[in-house]
């Protein structure tokens, strides 16, 4: 009877240190694959930092090319504002000219 039990008691031994042996390997894997996981997680983050300082440096760029933009809109707003106006009053002056050909004229007809 003592060397059945004793049997059985290395069996299940067996049994255990096999599935031990086992877990001892899953948990292994588990913790290189956990270790791969955190390094991608560090080179993501790394390289997330990374482009919000390139989004910062290019909205920066953004920023003064709008400037550079409105300045020129600016500019361009002024001179054509004041060559209409040179033009109004040129062609004031025309009308005006020709308003007195035109009444010279008449004046000339009537005499």
């Amino acid at each position: 009877m003592f060397f059945v039990l004793k049997s059985r008691y290395r069996r299940e031994k067996i049994e255990l240190l096999g599935k031990i042996d086992k877990l001892r390997k899953r948990q292994d894997k588990l913790g290189k694959e956990k270790i791969e996981i955190q390094n991608e997680n560090k080179k993501i983050v790394e390289e997330n930092i990374v482009l919000k300082q390139k989004l910062k440096v290019r909205n920066e760029e953004l920023k003064d090319v709008k400037k550079k933009l409105n300045d020129i809109d600016e500019r361009l707003k002024v001179k054509v504002e004041e060559r209409t106006v040179e033009y109004q009053e040129k062609m004031k002056r025309m009308q005006s000219s020709y308003d007195k050909l035109v009444f010279e004229l008449d004046e000339m007809r009537h005499r």
